[in-house]
């Protein structure tokens, strides 16, 4: 019997709900503020900048030499002289282009061939990729302008120096 009345209230309880209890005060209104919050964002190292050298191109053609006119008392060119003798004749571009790369090579020759339209082929691609870099390089500099407000971003560039005959040891890291 006992069980029964406490089952009974239990029911009547969880019927009920909380309608027993002395009403609550109605819902406070609640305002919704939105604020900017400052987030920190940790940036990325920057790549180094490319630093590509420039390659020696020789573009040489079969033609003959031509030698030059002596020198007058003046200094002056005059084939009235006669032309200065340095090389055998019949002697094209290309054999002096032979001859001195060989002396510069210790004899070594290897030789590397493209057509014109694959070198502008070639030239066009290169343009591209320095194109590509570029862009790249001003998306990474607004998105760092944009979150970072301290310090503005410098622009990313791509460097070309011309290659000398000494070459440059790079550092390793």
């Amino acid at each position: 019997m006992q069980f029964k009345m406490t089952a009974l209230g239990l029911v009547l309880l969880t019927i009920s709900g909380c309608s027993l209890w002395p009403k609550a005060q109605p819902p406070r209104e609640v305002k919704i503020v939105t604020k900017p919050v400052q987030i920190e964002i940790v940036q990325p190292v920057l790549p180094r900048p490319l630093k590509l050298k420039e390659p020696k191109w020789y573009v040489v053609s079969d033609a003959k030499i031509i030698e030059e006119c002596i020198k007058n008392a003046e200094g002056k060119r005059d084939c009235k002289l006669g032309k200065e003798d340095l090389y055998p004749e019949g002697y094209t571009y290309f054999d002096k282009f032979v001859e001195d790369i060989k002396k510069k090579h210790g004899g070594d020759l290897v030789f590397i061939a493209m057509s014109i339209a694959d070198y502008e082929l070639m030239a066009f691609n290169t343009q591209e990729i320095k194109r590509y870099i570029n862009q790249l390089g001003e998306v990474i500099v607004y998105y760092r302008d944009v979150t970072i407000n301290d310090e503005p971003a410098g622009a990313v560039e791509v460097e070309v120096k011309g290659e000398t005959n000494e070459q440059e040891e790079e550092p390793s890291s």
